[in-house]
């Protein structure tokens, strides 16, 4: 069931764009405003992940103006180019930037192929296929231009890890299947509260935000929002990772303490 209280309450824009969520979070085109984003962005370091490498590492930030006599149609374009201090190749970017605001015009690898690789390597064994592949699509949407569409699928991975949750936990006799669907997603996540994430528990209202999405936001409007909706989902499955390692490590602690103890009991 949707949740139609979606129209309440308000969006907040985040006030402040790191150097990591303009080059690998915001889609082109975005203009950002330069009070919205670190002042730093064009030089320094940044890290982040290199899809041509398959590795999380650092970049080193350089950029050179394209303009010139020859060529005044370039002014105001920047290029930049992240450069891997691991595997030494690089990621390309072109910007168009003036006193007020900065747009990503172009890139290379795509946002979409940035992004697909590491969602692909970190949420492969965690989310179904379906989920995996709606996940990409919601960038793929956004990195498109389709702010709507990609919140649409953002929604359903926010759905999916709370019907996992509740079917994973049936047998605990929390509540019956059919009234368990009847319900709003806030009231699932109470519900489920003790089987869920803590950032999951925390952070409910997402789903409000994705719905108001769908059914109301302009295009240009969900685009703004992705980026902090997207993070959003992905501190959830980081949480759900480091849960499920913990709970591996435990179970192979005690079982580790099972075994020495049974050898000195003999």
């Amino acid at each position: 069931m949707e949740d139609n209280n979606a129209t309440q309450g308000n969006v907040e824009q985040a006030v402040l764009i790191t150097k990591h969520q303009f080059y690998f979070d915001t889609p082109l085109y975005a203009v950002i405003p330069l009070s919205n984003i670190e002042d730093s962005f064009t030089s320094g370091e940044v890290d982040g992940y290199n899809p041509i490498g398959g590795i999380d590492t650092t970049f080193k930030i350089e950029c050179e103006s394209l303009a010139s006599n020859k060529w005044e149609m370039f002014y105001g374009f920047t290029g930049i180019k992240l450069t891997c201090k691991r595997k030494d190749n690089a990621i390309k970017f072109l910007v168009i930037k003036n006193k007020e605001a900065v747009v990503k015009v172009g890139q290379w690898p795509s946002l979409a192929d940035i992004q697909f690789a590491e969602i692909g390597k970190k949420y492969d064994g965690l989310l179904s296929e379906d989920e995996l592949r709606g996940f990409k699509k919601a960038i793929e949407l956004a990195a498109q231009g389709h702010g709507a569409g990609s919140f649409v699928y953002l929604r359903r991975v926010f759905e999916g890890l709370i019907n996992k949750a509740f079917k994973d936990n049936i047998g605990n006799n929390i509540i019956s299947e059919d009234d368990f669907r009847k319900k709003w997603m806030v009231d699932k996540v109470e519900l489920l509260k003790t089987y869920l994430p803590s950032q999951l528990v925390e952070m409910k209202n997402v789903y409000k935000v994705l719905s108001k999405g769908v059914h109301e936001l302009s295009e240009e409007e969900c685009l703004t929002y992705f980026v902090p909706m997207k993070l959003s989902i992905e501190l959830i499955l980081d949480q759900k990772i480091e849960i499920d390692l913990k709970q591996k490590r435990d179970q192979k602690v005690k079982e580790e303490i099972k075994n020495i103890h049974q050898k000195l009991g003999k």
